[in-house]
């Protein structure tokens, strides 16, 4: 059985120290676009060191070859590094090879980054799923490019029923941001009582209800948060310590928690001096198994 083939059986088989072992070692005997990819792999998605995948990468990609991984893993790479504009070349490699939807995802990314919003939301659309998180982050660019009527065309399609469905708090969110209101209180009403609320998005939801002159619930959704809040710093001062809690890390969960609930007691007379909580939103990019002679996802070997 050759080295990389039995690398991957040990893998599959949950013995990653002597499958790393042999990958390594196949480097060592031939540095070859399978040896050097495979174990870039390793390096990035097991070991979570891009520093030591990305060299062997570059070394991949030098020898021209002729299949997307490599580029897709150099692609992930930028941007983690926020290297925007590298990351658009390396995609648009890959693309160029075979498109990908995680290179078509993380071009996307980085098109977002870069300021090009429609080319991001094209390219989010070109990959999306009814009302999953990428239609979500479509949404969210062609709110950037000021293509508010397409980005509530969106929204107001949005399906509970989909088998990937985002969540309605999302939505709610989007509708703040193209001042919709009443649309954005019917979202969060959905959920409000099934999830853990965060500040942030009880900040927002205020926000809305202000807006829309229901001061007496903005008060009551507040005062929720409030008394959750006061709940967590209680649980969290009872906290018991050991070797994976220490006294700092509960102290710093103790000022985390009194600054979010100093920032909740504040909110509604901020509100009535003209406050709007910003939106918060992170563009998460993609992977995904790159591993040539990879038999769970059929992966022929590199020749």
């Amino acid at each position: 059985m050759a080295i990389n083939e039995k690398a991957l059986q040990l893998f599959e088989d949950n013995n990653y120290t002597e499958a790393l072992e042999l990958l390594e070692q196949a480097v060592i005997e031939e540095r070859t676009v399978q040896s050097l990819n495979n174990l870039a792999w390793m390096y990035l998605y097991e070991e979570e060191d891009a520093h030591r995948a990305k060299p062997l990468l570059e070394e991949v990609v030098a020898l021209n070859p002729q299949s997307y991984f490599p580029y897709n893993m150099l692609g992930e790479i930028a941007l983690q590094e926020k290297d925007w504009e590298g990351a658009r070349d390396i995609l648009k490699r890959s693309i160029a090879i075979q498109p990908s939807p995680e290179a078509i995802h993380n071009l996307a990314v980085a098109d977002y980054h870069t300021g090009r919003f429609r080319q991001a939301a094209e390219g989010f659309h070109s990959i999306a799923k009814d009302s999953d998180c990428i239609s979500w982050y479509e949404v969210i660019a062609r709110i950037q490019n000021e293509e508010t009527a397409d980005a509530k065309l969106i929204l107001d399609r949005w399906n509970s029923e989909s088998d990937h469905y985002l969540g309605a708090l999302e939505a709610a969110d989007a509708y703040v941001e193209l001042g919709c209101f009443q649309e954005a209180r019917e979202m969060y009403e959905k959920e409000w009582a099934d999830y853990f609320i965060s500040p942030y998005v009880i900040s927002r939801y205020a926000y809305v209800l202000f807006h829309l002159q229901e001061l007496q619930v903005c008060r009551q959704v507040i005062d929720q948060g409030i008394a959750g809040k006061l709940n967590e710093l209680e649980e969290e001062r009872q906290e018991l310590c050991d070797e994976s809690w220490s006294e700092t890390d509960k102290a710093e969960r103790i000022e985390e928690l009194k600054e979010e609930l100093s920032g909740l007691q504040q909110l509604f007379s901020k509100l009535q001096s003209g406050f709007r909580p910003a939106f918060e939103f992170e563009l998460h990019h993609e992977g995904g198994c790159y591993l040539f002679g990879c038999k769970l996802h059929g992966h022929p070997e590199y020749v």
